[in-house]
């Protein structure tokens, strides 16, 4: 691009552009116009070319492709387990740790896949949206993650205990597991996650009826837990 640049600068300084000009017999006020027509074309032409360079060293390699090094995860390599439950004035936030089991780095982004399992059928289906149900976890935006061997991520699952209590806490509204998929993880594998030992308020299952059948979400993050307000 910067070769072509110089070649239409020099052409336009060129006698032979300038004799071409006398050939088409353009009265004089014409032929300035088109030099000058033809002048601002190529100097739009470099003002764009070191916009682009410009942009290009104020980013630097490490923000360009940063992570298109680190491959996507593999489903053998990850194991997924709750984390510890807070606890706040009616907000409930439980983290699911991923951990990296494998001896290389390897990257998850976006949001996980999660399907609610009860202990008998429950009475309304219980979904998971892509936004905060409580005051726990702070809305983030998606970004890759990577994990290094040993490494962790996680995902937050957040929740409301009192928003529909007219279905009690029996067995039907006992959230005692998740399933979990990835997006782009290969092989395709769907992560059972028991919620028995750390649930609502650390010791059992979620009451998904309570919630109000609809539990929040957060993207995948760097580390144990999700940010908390």
């Amino acid at each position: 691009m910067v070769r072509f640049l110089v070649s239409e600068a020099r052409r336009l300084r060129s006698a032979t552009f300038y004799r071409r000009l006398e050939a088409l017999k353009l009265p004089a006020k014409r032929r300035l116009s088109v030099v000058s027509l033809d002048a601002m074309r190529i100097s739009r032409l470099i003002a764009a070319q070191v916009i682009v360079l410009l942009g290009l060293v104020a980013w630097g390699p490490s923000a360009v492709g940063s992570t298109t090094s680190v491959p996507i995860c593999s489903s053998s390599v990850l194991i997924l387990h709750p984390g510890f439950t807070q606890s706040a004035a009616g907000n409930e936030g439980t983290p699911i740790v991923i951990t990296n089991h494998g001896t290389s780095s390897c990257s998850l982004s976006g949001f996980p896949v999660v399907v609610a399992h009860t202990e008998t059928s429950s009475p309304r289906p219980v979904a998971f949206v892509h936004r905060p149900r409580s005051q726990i976890y702070r809305s983030v935006l998606p970004r890759t993650v990577v994990l290094p061997p040993k490494g962790t991520a996680s995902f937050g699952i957040s929740y409301v205990d009192a928003a529909d209590q007219q279905y009690g806490s029996g067995a039907r509204c006992q959230m005692n597991a998740i399933k979990v998929r990835f997006a782009l993880v290969t092989p395709v594998r769907v992560f059972s996650v028991p919620l028995v030992a750390n649930g609502h308020d650390g010791h059992g299952p979620i009451n998904s009826c309570w919630a109000g059948f609809i539990l929040g979400l957060t993207p995948i993050v760097k580390g144990s837990t999700p940010p908390e307000h």
